[in-house]
């Protein structure tokens, strides 16, 4: 009698919108991303168009509000890489547009 085994890796699904509007009417005021707390480990940072980092975090229990240092920033494409830190999976990358 033989026998086999077989490992069987379930990754739950990261859902990244696109867009959000944080202008303070309680709709999309954050970017909430769907799945990202089945994660830890991971890091994700967001650029403007110059490449500079304006958010980064390796916890995202608290969903960005489209502020950099404080300030709201303006209407854009913005730019992020995020790397789950599981070896069978890609590093994520986009963009997410604020709208004002």
């Amino acid at each position: 009698m033989s026998a086999d085994s077989v490992q069987i890796h379930v990754f739950k699904k990261v859902i990244i919108p696109s867009a959000f509007s944080p202008n303070n009417d309680g709709i999309n005021d954050n970017w909430n991303i769907k799945g990202l707390n089945a994660y830890s480990g991971y890091e994700f940072t967001v650029f403007n168009r110059y490449g500079q980092t304006v958010f980064t975090t390796k916890d995202y229990s608290k969903p960005w509000d489209g502020s950099y240092n404080g300030k709201a920033l303006p209407f854009g494409t913005y730019y992020y890489i995020l790397n789950l830190k599981q070896k069978l999976l890609p590093v994520l990358k986009g963009y997410v547009v604020i709208v004002r």
